[in-house]
């Protein structure tokens, strides 16, 4: 809206002209003046203002004609009327037609600013709520392009980035060593990130129509950690990640098993991306006497600035790319698409649960599940419920993985 000028003024008389001038510029106000009604049509057509004060008797447009023009093709405009004909039934009239409110002669000027204030005031709330209400709709426009995109691109690049995937594993086992196997396996830890890439963007694509679908079932968690730790043991042992399991083998949840895999997976990866070399990482589950269950993650890396922390669970927030801008930045650090803890979230909400997060710049990070787990009598645990003590191995070849 051009808001050069705030209120046109429509007034025939030039005597009550001068006077309305002078006191709208005492109260501050930007504002137009026009003589006629047809006069002040032009303007409001040409300026858009947002308020309107006219005398209702004008000659030739009077005034109830211009409130009907003026309201049909600027419904947010807000008009004021100025009268001698003080009656109810006029009152009644003039509120119908979609005027504001309206001032009598002889004008009271301190009951006339205070009644254009409380005008001014309403068309400005009305107008950031317009404004407010497109944002949103724009956010939402964005959000299902966004959604559109995903899907589409995650569905495109299935085949060819898995084929690549399978021609780099056939690559692998026929050049093992020498200076083209350690090209080899450049390209298939590219090939890797890749095809995890691609497997977020088509789970977020399904994520509406089957997150809440839940397969529970009772399930051994030390098994379900240890399953997750070994994936990730060429990137421990290769950084020298050291990770401490602390899982009471006899400790059982009900959960989905895959969507519960995925939670722990995701934090330990983002502990792993944001953990230095020779850090350490732990994980660490537990029952609390009134039967919640707790999983905690916890890392001795760069952790995560406390204005971040509600962030980090929204859908595509990254604090990695700001700790980028460090100098010098960090190498350890990670790329992502800013989904991981977003799905963790849905995942832990989905099962009645939460996540809680502790950290601060340079202490680390510890991400803690809480579920309120209470194991059905009717439900067997699906896996044995013992498991050896540990791993043997040292810091930087075997991650040595230990429970309770």
């Amino acid at each position: 809206m051009n808001t050069e000028k705030e209120i046109l003024l429509v007034e025939d008389e030039p005597m009550l002209r001068n006077v309305w001038e002078k006191h709208l510029t005492r109260w501050g106000y930007r504002f137009d003046m026009a003589e006629i009604g047809e006069n002040g049509l032009r303007q409001a057509r040409k300026n858009r203002y947002r308020v309107v004060l006219t005398d209702l008797i004008l000659p030739h447009l009077s005034g109830h004609d211009l409130i009907q023009t003026l309201k049909k093709e600027q419904p947010e405009l807000e008009i004021i009327i100025v009268t001698g004909k003080a009656t109810v039934e006029m009152a009644v009239e003039i509120m119908k037609a979609g005027a504001y409110d309206f001032i009598t002669k002889p004008i009271d000027f301190i009951h006339a600013e205070m009644l254009l204030k409380n005008c001014m005031e309403q068309r400005m709330v009305q107008e950031d709520s317009r404004r407010l209400r497109q944002r949103t709709e724009d956010l939402e426009s964005l959000k299902e392009l966004k959604e559109k995109f995903i899907a589409i691109t995650s569905h495109e690049l299935r085949t060819p980035v898995g084929v690549l995937n399978n021609v780099v594993e056939i690559l692998q086992k026929e050049i093992p060593s020498g200076e083209l196997g350690r090209l080899v396996s450049m390209l298939s830890r590219s090939t890797s990130q890749l095809v995890e890439i691609v497997g977020k963007m088509h789970e977020l694509s399904q994520e509406k129509s089957d997150k809440l679908a839940l397969n529970l079932r009772s399930i051994p968690l030390l098994g379900l950690c240890r399953e997750v730790m070994e994936e990730f043991l060429l990137y421990l042992n290769g950084r020298g990640l050291r990770c401490d399991l602390h899982v009471p083998g006899d400790l059982v949840i009900v959960a989905d098993r895959a969507k519960f895999r995925r939670v722990i997976r995701e934090l330990v990866q983002n502990a792993i991306r944001f953990t230095p070399d020779e850090g350490s990482i732990s994980v660490h589950a537990e029952k609390a006497p009134d039967g919640k269950l707790t999983l905690t993650i916890a890392d001795s890396g760069i952790g995560i600035a406390r204005q971040h922390h509600k962030r980090v669970f929204e859908r595509f927030y990254e604090v990695g790319a700001l700790t980028h801008h460090q100098s010098p930045p960090e190498s350890f650090l990670g790329s992502g698409m800013g989904v991981g803890l977003s799905i963790v979230n849905d995942i832990v909400a989905a099962h009645d649960g939460s996540v809680r997060l502790e950290s601060e710049i340079g202490n680390g990070s510890r991400f803690t599940v809480i579920l309120p787990q209470e194991v059905p009598r009717c439900l067997e645990p699906g896996l044995p419920q013992t498991y050896p003590r540990n791993f043997h191995g040292t810091r930087g070849g075997r991650a040595p993985l230990s429970q309770d």
